[in-house]
């Protein structure tokens, strides 16, 4: 449930935010065979997916429609020197499509790693958001449900941990005891919109101007504010902003599940 939101004045100057474009990604070392380890990390923490590698020339990194989008080569690698890979999620300059990838490992000869004792999986996935519930959750009513109401709740159990949607500046972070409770609004990076988050359990632990990146925590879910059982309540806004002259987006849901879908 969300109520009446409190008004704002003009919006402040807005600077750049970076924020980063993988959610989720593989998390356990592999083994490559006689070519030693093979291990990538990401979170959407970082900003960046790490490799390390063993032995192995040239890697190469599939899309897993079809299609190398990045490749290596590492020149007079040393027999158990570990080397590391650093891939941004990025083509070109510009971030490859939300999908799976997977990483293809071979010798100078040409040959494949052998993978036959591998550990893990060597597919991950690169997307541009993160659910932000991350936990067991059911969805509640949608925009339009009441008067006034310009989001999509998200019910989990208070104290269920919250993450930016996606990166950005933070613009606002404030309470209203009889409306939104503990609220956050996040500029989201490159993409124009704001993220608005309400019914936190207690105050966002972020300071107004401070960037986040996707998948960075931002609080926890509450049920602050004139709110009915524990939820998130989550709206989208356009530019210019949150009661700064935008408007909510009633596609906001339809988001909210793609992202669901894949993290």
């Amino acid at each position: 449930m969300q109520a009446g939101h409190p008004k704002r004045e003009a919006a402040r100057a807005r600077a750049d935010a970076r924020g980063a474009l993988i959610a989720a990604a593989l998390m356990a070392a592999i083994t490559i065979g006689a070519f030693g380890l093979l291990a990538a990390t990401s979170h959407a923490e970082t900003e960046s997916l790490r490799l390390r590698l063993d032995d192995a020339s040239p890697t190469k990194l599939f899309g897993a429609s079809g299609g190398v989008y990045r490749r290596w080569t590492l020149d007079d690698v040393a027999p158990r020197e570990r080397q590391s890979i650093t891939w941004n999620g990025k083509r070109d300059g510009h971030q490859v499509p939300n999908g799976e990838y997977f990483f293809r490992v071979r010798d100078d000869g040409g040959r494949k790693a052998d993978r036959a004792h591998s550990k893990g999986d060597r597919r991950f996935g690169v997307f541009d958001h993160r659910f932000p519930v991350r936990g067991r959750h059911t969805y509640g009513d949608g925009v339009g449900a009441g008067r006034g109401h310009m989001g999509q709740d998200v019910f989990a159990r208070c104290g269920t941990k919250l993450r930016a949607a996606r990166g950005g500046r933070v613009q606002w972070v404030d309470n209203q005891r009889g409306g939104a409770g503990h609220y956050l609004v996040i500029d989201g990076r490159g993409t124009r919109l704001d993220y608005v988050y309400m019914h936190l359990k207690g105050r966002a632990p972020l300071r107004e101007g401070e960037r986040v990146k996707t998948g960075e925590r931002i609080g926890r879910v509450g049920r602050s504010g004139n709110a009915t059982g524990c939820h998130l309540h989550f709206e989208l806004w356009s530019a210019p902003g949150w009661f700064d002259g935008g408007h909510h987006l009633r596609s906001v849901t339809r988001k909210l599940r793609k992202w669901d879908s894949w993290s």
